[in-house]
């Protein structure tokens, strides 16, 4: 376990003054620090200490919210997923099939085309709907580009599970995404299986980490066109929200997919 001195040495080094170095204790009795960073330089700082990580042990995310100002839920939260099936994100997805289907009503042509039969049809039909000539927006390096005020805080959790960081820190809470049988919300867990999911497909890790809102750093989004409709349908199915941010599937295809950052955000 990673030594709470090291975290301050690195938040240090990373161009914090000792004093200005917050730490809280977590629900789950781990650590939490924080120090205030120009908002300009926040994904340089990140950046560094991630290259650290393998050395020190602490994980680095960006956020708007000071250590001393989190609140914590009572529990994490037990996961949905069956142990039976892998991966929870294609349990998920099959979940939100109807949701999805009526999705692809929004960019299906309106004559000479039948109803989307299925999930296969539907990927088909959004990599047809894409244009794919287009490279992702390059704005999307920018933190800027997700946030109307930017963030100017840097924590520092210790953890050799970056993926597991909702369940650390009761994050980010989805109470009006409820794709269950039972109308349950998504769980601390249930972020952490998806992540995890996706770090190991694509090396997805996350970059900042809020109350309602997740940006992850994709080392090696898809490529292929049926590949990123597939990922779009995952990401509208993980975050039915992207209507208030990004637009439809198709968007998501377009500009999210393939991109090395992916936001997420539930109102």
């Amino acid at each position: 376990m990673p030594r709470a001195d090291a975290g301050a040495t690195l938040a240090t080094e990373l161009g914090a003054r000792a004093q200005d170095v917050q730490r809280v204790r977590t629900p789950r009795g781990g650590t939490l620090l924080g120090f205030r960073c120009t908002p300009d330089a926040c994904l340089d700082v990140w950046r560094r200490a991630r290259e650290r990580h393998a050395d020190t042990g602490w994980w680095p995310f960006i956020t708007h919210t000071q250590p001393s100002d989190r609140e914590w839920a009572d529990l994490p939260g037990d996961s949905h997923r069956d142990e039976a099936r892998v991966p929870f994100v294609d349990g998920l997805v099959e979940l939100q099939a109807g949701e999805l289907l009526s999705e692809a009503e929004t960019f299906r042509p309106p004559t000479g085309r039948l109803p989307v039969r299925d999930l296969d049809d539907l990927a088909g039909r959004l990599t047809a709907a894409v244009p794919h000539s287009a490279p992702p927006r390059p704005a999307e390096t920018r933190l800027a580009t997700f946030f109307a005020r930017p963030p100017e805080w840097i924590c520092l959790v210790p953890t050799g599970d970056p993926a597991g960081l909702p369940e650390l820190l009761d994050a980010p809470d989805t109470p009006n995404h409820t794709p269950f049988p039972g109308r349950e919300s998504l769980s601390y867990r249930d972020h952490a299986d998806v992540l995890r999911e996706w770090h190991d497909r694509f090396g997805a890790e996350i970059c900042y980490l809020d109350t309602d809102a997740l940006l992850l750093s994709v080392e090696k989004p898809p490529t292929d066109p049926l590949q990123v409709a597939r990922v779009a349908i995952e990401h509208y199915a993980y975050c039915p929200d992207f209507d208030q941010l990004i637009g439809g599937l198709p968007e998501i295809a377009a500009h999210q997919a393939p991109a090395r950052f992916w936001f997420f955000w539930w109102d």
